[in-house]
């Protein structure tokens, strides 16, 4: 056999060990979730949970600051006072694995910006909180809606979640339409295809500006092949970063920003953020008729 023959056969061997290990790890803290955990699935009418602070009627369309940031469920020490800092001058905060419980609640309460947290599941223990996605806002969107995967994580059995929410601009100019999303993990290609497939519908019909990003956990070729084929045929450009640090898993970047009908001021991955497993991005955006 070839040495190339034998490369192939390494990395597959390698690949499948790895993933046995994940396999095991996921097996042992899904049971301890079980054990000691009661995982809540909300209905539908409670899946989005509103909190009112907003302070402007309409985007500015010369500038629209996002922030972007997995916090990890905010395991890590240090969390809070990044996303303090992070937080300051954004207009829309995109927020996946969001953890709503009775010691950060305050956290999110931004000072003119309101909240809209979509959740995935709660846990309840002594007390119940809840995990998902949020975003926050200094407009009051016009339309809220959620994608909930099908399809769910092994072990503990919880699907993931995106939320939609549409922004007017001033001027009475086309709505902007930000999807926040947290991709499906460990799940075969055609789970990852189908939620991808979910929120390309709720996107394809706008006429208006889009922002596209979150965690998509696009960790191999597959997911990354899905995920082009669904943004070419949505007219979506992935914003680009330099230096580019995002998080990386098996070579391949997790977190994304996709776009349309915008242009890009600016851009930047804040590479030294240690308080979650994902880095922090901030985009600004202008209206492309600005």
């Amino acid at each position: 056999m070839s040495v190339k023959g034998n490369n192939h056969w390494s990395k597959i061997f390698f690949t499948c060990i790895l993933f046995a290990a994940l396999g095991i790890i996921f097996l042992f803290s899904g049971t301890a979730v079980n054990k000691y955990y009661h995982i809540l699935t909300p209905t539908p009418g409670r899946v989005i949970e509103s909190i009112p602070g907003f302070s402007q009627k309409a985007l500015d369309p010369g500038s629209i600051k996002v922030l972007n940031w997995n916090i990890y469920k905010g395991k890590r020490a240090g969390w809070k006072d990044d996303f303090i800092r992070l937080s300051g001058g954004m207009d829309i905060i995109l927020i996946q694995e969001a953890c709503i419980e009775d010691d950060n609640l305050d956290i999110f309460n931004i000072r003119g910006m309101g909240q809209h947290f979509a959740k995935s599941f709660s846990y309840h223990k002594e007390s119940v909180f809840g995990t998902g996605v949020m975003t926050l806002s200094k407009v009051c969107p016009v339309r809220v809606d959620y994608l909930r995967t099908f399809s769910k994580e092994p072990v503990i059995h919880t699907s993931k979640i995106s939320l939609i929410t549409e922004y007017p601009f001033k001027k009475d100019l086309a709505t902007l339409i930000v999807v926040n999303i947290h991709g499906l993990n460990f799940v075969r290609s055609a789970a990852f295809e189908s939620q991808m497939s979910g929120l390309e519908k709720k996107i394809k019909d706008h006429r208006g500006p889009v922002i596209f990003a979150g965690d998509f956990n696009t960790w191999n070729k597959k997911r990354i092949f899905i995920l082009s084929g669904i943004t070419e045929r949505l007219g979506l450009k992935e914003a680009v970063f330099f230096p580019d640090t995002r998080t990386k898993r098996f070579r391949y970047f997790l977190d994304h920003v996709f776009y349309k009908g915008l242009k890009i001021k600016q851009a930047t991955v804040f590479k030294n953020i240690r308080s979650s497993d994902h880095k922090a991005m901030e985009i600004e955006f202008s209206l492309a008729s600005s």
